[in-house]
């Protein structure tokens, strides 16, 4: 292990090599006490049938959510959240009928007895042969229909869209199809709450091994990669800022991002390539480091403080490689040839979420009016005011706050709005809450408002910094209209 300590500048990039070594070692980098009291929101596992996760001690990990690639399951450990999926399937290709697991009307009823849940719409439907495998078409009118299943039965809950594969160049153009279709078919853009990738890093090409072509497209090849390149950061990397730009740059910056499988497939020898333990919970931490970490503030996501990623689940938690079947992948948190004893692997999960502390950070993550530029003229308007709060913390519990909105800053004498007063709650990770106010009898003048979030009682806020958010409504009495001069 002091070998693999040694030869992890290798590995490693930047500030966390020394974290790395110490988790490889064995040594917190962090007390234990200070790790998370509550299991986290922006981790998770992925988990096929065959051992109860109830049965596994998998309360260590201090992750938040689990998918199981079932609709419903009687087998969720405390704390945990069952991310709930539905499958897709397409029997003719030159059709876009589709049939789903369960039925819709099996998921309305789930979906009405157990509101606010989080439904997957589908599995990896750019897959050709293996998984969803849908044209962009189908998917498209399968998302619709089941879209519209969801939220009729509850409107709380919310759909993740795509689950593709990987976020590769060829993938988006799969989903740019997906868009197209949707907009054709229904007349209006695809409503998203939330996008889902995985993130593995899988060769493109058609009749090889590897991630296939998806289907409908012509091309015969995206990513030409080896075997070797499955544990590639960069492009790891690359996925995450290509999809977050390819998100803002459809409408859909406002929106969360789950990395709904994430991973090392490739086994450790057998001409794989060199992916032992070690080396895999380098890439882990690296990888989790990356996405907890990271911002950007032109395409993070607003209402978890511009992060690219608000959850990633780990493929998987024992499905383990056997050579004799050639079935099963790398990274299994738990090893099912020992009797399901945590592995190496879950050590390092264990240890890296053990640094997380819990904590919650509220914040105001949008301040709009309707209109936005009020016509000219003296007769008093109506102004709709919309709020969006969030919380950037990582808890899965919901955590209680207020929001006031004042016209003029409260703190040099602002007044409140009348009735501008709302409360809630909200899990960390980026959830969020969109209040709207009818600010009525609202004259021509300046106007300065302000949305201020405050923690309720019991709750401590990480960064009130965030806490007010201030946006200018100008509603002129008139207009002056001024020519424009052109030098020749």
């Amino acid at each position: 292990m002091l070998t693999d300590c040694f030869r992890l500048p290798l590995i490693a990039r930047g500030t966390f090599a020394a974290l790395l070594c110490l988790a490889l070692l064995g040594l917190p980098a962090r007390a234990a006490s200070d790790g998370p009291a509550e299991p986290l929101c922006r981790f998770g596992v992925n988990h096929h049938a065959g051992v109860s996760l109830n049965s596994l001690p998998i309360g260590a990990l201090n992750a938040g959510y689990f998918i199981d690639y079932l609709a419903d399951t009687a087998d969720s450990p405390p704390g945990m959240q069952q991310l709930r999926m539905v499958r897709f399937n397409q029997p003719n290709k030159a059709s876009t009928d589709y049939t789903t697991t369960p039925s819709l009307a099996a998921v309305a009823a789930l979906a009405e007895a157990h509101p606010g849940e989080i439904w997957l719409a589908g599995n990896e439907p750019d897959r050709a042969v293996y998984q969803d495998d849908m044209t962009p078409a189908a998917y498209a009118r399968a998302y619709h229909d089941l879209y519209q299943a969801v939220k009729g039965a509850d409107p709380t809950a919310v759909v993740v869209a795509g689950n593709i594969v990987q976020a590769s160049p060829l993938r988006m153009q799969y989903l740019d199809q997906v868009l197209a279709a949707y907009r054709a078919r229904y007349g209006s853009a695809m409503p998203v709450d939330v996008w889902g990738i995985h993130t593995f890093v899988l060769n493109e090409q058609r009749g090889e091994w590897g991630a296939e072509i998806p289907p409908g497209l012509p091309a015969t090849e995206g990513w030409v990669l080896g075997t070797a390149d499955n544990a590639n950061f960069d492009l790891f990397v690359e996925q995450i800022t290509g999809f977050r730009q390819w998100m803002a740059a459809n409408g859909y910056r406002n929106r969360p991002l789950f990395v709904t499988e994430h991973g090392v497939l490739m086994p450790d020898g057998y001409g794989f390539g060199p992916f032992s333990p070690a080396e895999v919970s380098a890439y882990m931490t690296e990888t989790f480091s990356y996405l907890l970490d990271t911002v950007n503030v032109n395409w993070g996501y607003p209402a978890d403080n511009q992060r690219l990623v608000q959850h990633v689940s780990w493929y998987s938690v024992n499905d383990k490689f056997n050579p004799t079947t050639w079935s099963g992948f790398n990274g299994y948190l738990f090893d099912p040839g020992v009797g399901n004893q945590r592995s190496p692997m879950g050590d390092a999960y264990a240890r890296f979420t053990a640094q997380v502390v819990s904590q919650s950070d509220l914040l105001v993550a949008e301040l709009n009016f309707t209109p936005a530029i009020p016509p000219t003229g003296t007769l008093p308007i109506t102004v709709t005011v919309q709020a969006v709060v969030g919380n950037s913390g990582n808890t899965v519990s919901k955590k209680a706050f207020s929001l006031r909105l004042y016209q003029g800053d409260p703190a040099n004498g602002g007044q409140l709005l009348e009735g501008a007063l709302y409360s809630g709650t909200l899990a960390g990770c980026g959830q969020t809450r969109t209040y709207t106010y009818t600010w009525r009898n609202v004259t021509p003048g300046k106007y300065d408002l302000y949305a201020v979030v405050s923690a309720g009682a019991g709750v401590t806020d990480v960064q009130p910094a965030n806490n007010q958010l201030q946006k200018t409504l100008r509603f002129a009495e008139k207009l002056l209209f001024l020519p424009i001069l052109r030098r020749q």
